[in-house]
């Protein structure tokens, strides 16, 4: 039925396409993050059907909980879970649509879910936290040789399969480990004897493993990523940068530019603070700047893209990871900044040094235990922009502003709003700093580009989703502009006028009426385009019940 479309039925191509009719890239895939909500399955097939015609031709499924089933003793309820044959229809459309499917197990790191599962103690490096498999318990082999061995039977169209390995933070802080690490030379050797192993595996059920690089470019092992089989795809991720500069590199550890600390006289912004001496992206020796691309000439700050500038120099088949959308972006909506340049400037470097493949994630949230993050329906903007950008390789402002009224007609958002805004214009507005100071800032820009939405009539997936998540952000920040309030009035409380008593107290009471109010009209668009009832009720939680009782109990002291 066609209310049950992500989208209006479109006749032809979208624009981007029409210009070129081969990509710039030639692996285009999106990264569907199921730890957080179960998308339904037939939003999933629109999903798939607008991807393809959007130009992506992969998507890269992180099922975590979601799996049909895990070879353990006790599996999670199957109300969490895909079944088999939900997954295989699934596969099926992509198939026909031109979309490779490429599953994503963990088998290292980010295995928090697990956890919640009775017999799987004996699996983690540190049971205290578990965040992370043991590489040197022969649980931990066993229980990983029977799940890919499972990944691979029920995706047998699938010949790659991504085994994470991303993020192992407790390597070497077992005994056993640490025994290990040091007869194999050091951390990452032990991290490469575990991952090695893992992609053994894979080759043997016939496929071909990816994994995250993070870790060993991370530490500048540029030596051991040159000894990998060159059938392996390592996957370097780069969500900071947004243009073709950076304020930081993460090569040999996370480096600042020291060159943003040096006053420039002028008004300007510090993302991140200082560090230590030798600790700079100045610090590093000659041929490690070469090998991240250098500085820039004007500016002092690295080139854009480090990790994939790295990466570019051994030789192997390129691909690159951007973020359409990340855990630090915003909790209502995406961020329509970071979100739309980075994947941009990501498919410009990579067209520049010849890449094969890009990848944009849309995390769901930052792990198992992490607060759940925006409706994935509203990243659908960036996700738009990402499919242009890998497509056409056109990324300069003025392609970007060209296409502005195309990426919105396909959104089913108008094209031109009153007062000449368009889609692009609104959509920076909510997601841009303001240098005036806290919550209330927003408390104007917000409810501007409500009106603006309102009085175009927009509606639909990503149009209704946008006014319910804005008009959620505006209690929010007005909940935090009382908590703000306090703090200035705190001291001289006893003085403050009985009138702006008064008014801050109705004030919040109307803000947790607007809250109870907004619960129901967004639970049903939630359950209708994004996700499950639990997964929703996370979600609320998360965004109200501790401001809320904040506030409560803050002003009650007035």
């Amino acid at each position: 039925m066609e209310e049950e479309m992500l989208f209006r039925d479109k006749h032809g191509l979208p624009e981007w396409r029409m210009q070129c009719k081969e990509p710039a890239i030639r692996h285009r895939v999106l990264h569907i993050d199921l730890k957080g909500p179960k998308i339904p399955v037939e939003i999933f097939a629109h999903l798939l059907e607008t991807l393809a015609r959007w130009g992506i031709n992969g998507v890269l499924v992180e099922y975590e909980h979601r799996i049909p089933q895990l070879p353990l003793p006790y599996q999670f309820p199957s109300y969490d879970r895909y079944t088999e044959k939900e997954l295989g229809d699934l596969m099926v459309l992509a198939q026909q649509l031109g979309i490779e499917w490429i599953p994503l197990i963990q088998t290292f790191g980010h295995v928090e879910y697990l956890s919640r599962l009775k017999g799987t103690r004996e699996l983690f490096e540190n049971p205290v936290w578990a965040n992370q498999l043991c590489p040197s318990k022969p649980e931990t082999r066993q229980y990983l040789s029977k799940l890919i061995k499972y990944v691979c039977q029920i995706h047998p169209q699938s010949m790659r399969i991504h085994v994470g390995q991303d993020e192992t933070h407790q390597l070497g802080s077992c005994p056993a480990c640490k025994k290990r690490m040091d007869k194999l030379g050091g951390r990452m050797e032990l991290y490469l004897d575990h991952a090695k192993w893992v992609w053994n595996e894979v080759f043997a059920s016939g496929r071909i493993p990816m994994f995250w690089g993070d870790m060993l470019l991370g530490e500048g092992r540029i030596d051991l990523i040159a000894g990998i089989d060159e059938r392996v795809i390592p996957l370097p991720w780069e969500y900071g940068t947004t243009g073709k500069t950076g304020r930081f590199v993460i090569y040999k550890g996370f480096r600042p530019v020291k060159a943003q600390f040096r006053n420039p006289y002028r008004e300007g912004f510090l993302p991140y603070g200082p560090v230590k001496s030798g600790h700079y992206v100045e610090d590093l020796p000659a041929e490690d700047l070469e090998k991240i691309g250098g500085l820039d000439s004007e500016t002092g700050y690295p080139r854009d893209c480090p990790q994939l500038r790295v990466m570019a120099k051994t030789g192997r088949p390129l691909w690159g990871t951007c973020a359409a959308y990340m855990s630090a972006d915003m909790p209502f909506h995406a961020n329509y900044i970071r979100g739309f340049l980075n994947p941009n400037q990501m498919a410009e470097t990579l067209v520049e040094l010849g890449g094969e493949g890009i990848i944009a994630t849309m995390w769901a949230r930052g792990h198992s235990f992490a607060p759940m993050n925006a409706p994935w329906t509203l990243v659908l903007f960036n996700i738009a922009q990402f499919a242009a950008s890998s497509w056409t390789g056109k990324t300069s402002p003025e392609d970007l502003r060209k296409r502005a009224g195309g990426i919105a007609s396909e959104l089913d958002m108008p094209q031109k709003f009153e007062d000449g805004w368009i889609l692009d214009d609104i959509l920076w507005m909510v997601s841009g700093s303001n240098y005036a100071a806290g919550s209330g800032a927003k408390l104007s820009t917000i409810p501007f580009v409500l009106d603006i939405l309102k009085k175009a009539g927009v509606s639909g997936c990503f149009g209704e989703g946008l006014k319910l998540a804005l008009a959620g952000e505006h209690i929010q920040n007005k909940l935090r502009f009382i908590q703000e309030e306090c703090k200035w009035w705190y001291p001289t409380r006893k003085e403050m006028p009985a009138v702006l008593r008064n008014d801050m107290k109705k004030r919040l009471r109307e803000a947790l009426v607007e809250a109870q109010k907004l619960r129901g009209p967004f639970q049903r668009y939630y359950l209708k385009w994004v996700g499950d009832r639990k997964s929703f009720n996370v979600w609320w939680k998360g965004l109200f019940d501790l401001d809320s009782r904040i506030s409560k109990d803050i002003v009650r002291l007035f």
